[in-house]
């Protein structure tokens, strides 16, 4: 009789002490999950706002960004990923409210609302302002936003007057601080950057090489470029490393309020998944939301101009949480088109 009271006087000791759990079994509560995000707090209308996540006791974190616009209007970066930075458009003028939701890759992913409370940690909205545009003597713009490993875009440089006899017009790398181009005697230049994997700024210059001082005549604004593992934007479509490939039907034109649908053409591939994405005239890309089977995609353009169309396909077997190397293996992608819409006719 001793001996079962001495068990049951020990199992109660041991069920209260704290157990020592291996980092890996530890719940977000006993983690202490976080995620803070970092941004800038005022920007000019028209240009690229970059804002960062910091999660806290993660392991393998991945993040989704939310904006709420001036109109109340709310936008997402898409479907989870490992990107800790995202990058959009100032659109317009007033206030951007940004946060960011941070979970574990491994954790559930079609989560119901109990498990979201559980795997899920968001931060505080930090507001960003957006002003009107400075006038700088020099416009440095890129036809890219966004690019990938190895993709290379073209920045522009322009000024109002050709360069005076005797200075340079530069372009500047200064994340590494290189001088990428340089030219003289001309009031534009264009030049090629190739990206590796990591987001580089640039500003456009006109510098005095005589000069003991300063050396600087004028400055354009800091041009920041967004790097992403996902190939979005202006580019040719690819197939995956099994050859499997997806088109886009599109319509070629449509109306400001009318719906229009987009449909996926998937080959090779036996149970395929797919990922819209749109980008609006001088507006930040959206996504259909997460990978779904179905192939077709409806969407109600807002504005007249170019909208650009574009559709990701994988197997519904791919991981959910892929990285970069395995994004090339189980991605397709279309090409980029572009369906013009117009305002209605009165």
């Amino acid at each position: 009789m001793s001996a079962v009271f001495l068990a049951m006087a020990l199992s109660r000791y041991f069920s209260s002490r704290q157990p020592n759990l291996h980092e890996n079994s530890l719940t977000y509560l006993q983690r202490a999950h976080a995620v803070n995000i970092v941004g800038p707090m005022t920007v000019s209308e028209g240009q690229l706002i970059s804002v960062t996540a910091k999660p806290v006791h993660f392991l393998h974190p991945v993040f989704q960004f939310w904006i709420e616009l001036p109109n109340g209007r709310y936008e997402s970066s898409g479907p989870y990923s490992a990107h800790s930075h995202f990058t959009f458009t100032a659109t317009s003028l007033g206030t951007f409210h940004v946060k960011v939701f941070a979970r574990e890759a491994n954790a559930p992913a079609n989560e119901n609302l109990s498990q979201r409370q559980l795997y899920e940690v968001g931060s505080s909205s930090i507001p960003i302002n957006t002003t009107p545009s400075a006038a700088y003597p020099i416009q440095l713009t890129a036809n890219e936003p966004l690019v990938r490993t190895g993709q290379a875009i073209t920045l522009t440089a322009s000024m109002g007057n050709p360069t005076p006899i005797g200075d340079f017009f530069e372009l500047k790398d200064i994340t590494t601080g290189q001088v990428v181009y340089r030219t003289n005697d001309v009031d534009t230049f264009s030049y090629r950057q190739k990206f590796l994997s990591h987001a580089e700024s640039f500003v456009a210059e006109v510098v005095d090489p005589t000069s003991t001082g300063n050396p600087v005549l004028m400055r354009s604004e800091t041009l920041s470029i967004d790097w992403s593992t996902k190939p979005i934007g202006t580019n040719q479509g690819h197939a995956n490393r099994a050859g499997q490939t997806v088109s886009i039907v599109y319509p070629a034109q449509g109306t400001v309020g009318t719906p229009l649908t987009l449909r996926a053409v998937a080959k090779g591939f036996q149970h395929p998944v797919y990922q819209f994405w749109l980008l609006p005239p001088n507006g930040s890309y959206e996504s259909s939301g997460n990978y779904q089977p179905s192939s077709t995609f409806t969407f109600t353009p807002r504005i007249p101009g170019p909208w650009q169309v574009m559709v990701y396909a994988r197997s519904q077997s791919a991981p959910s949480h892929e990285t970069p190397a395995q994004q090339a293996i189980y991605e397709a992608k279309s090409n980029t088109h572009f369906v013009t819409v117009t305002n209605p006719n009165p």
